[in-house]
């Protein structure tokens, strides 16, 4: 049985780089997942919340994810030695 997977991933554009990083966002195709919604945070951060039917799509779209965001790098500034600040999770049900 697939359940249903939420993924929260926060980006922290440079200085001076945020409207190109949120253009940026524009090439990355997410037409495999449910649900896929920017969210810019009073912080600073853009935050990318991500509705999947299974962790299977989430995985299909993973290559192509990280060349986007190979694309990016320069644009962001660093969660310690990571570009992201990712959370995935499944979603409880009342059952």
């Amino acid at each position: 049985m697939d359940e249903e997977v939420w993924a929260v991933i926060k980006y922290m554009p440079k200085e001076g780089c945020e409207d190109e990083f949120i253009e940026a966002l524009k090439r990355l195709d997410m037409s495999h997942v449910m649900s896929n919604r920017y969210v810019k945070a009073y912080s600073g951060e853009i935050l990318q919340i991500v509705q999947s039917r299974s962790i299977d799509e989430i995985i299909e779209g993973q290559p192509r994810g990280l060349t986007w965001l190979d694309s990016v790098s320069h644009l962001l500034d660093y969660y310690g030695e990571s570009r992201t600040d990712a959370i995935t999770g499944i979603v409880i049900t009342d059952d």
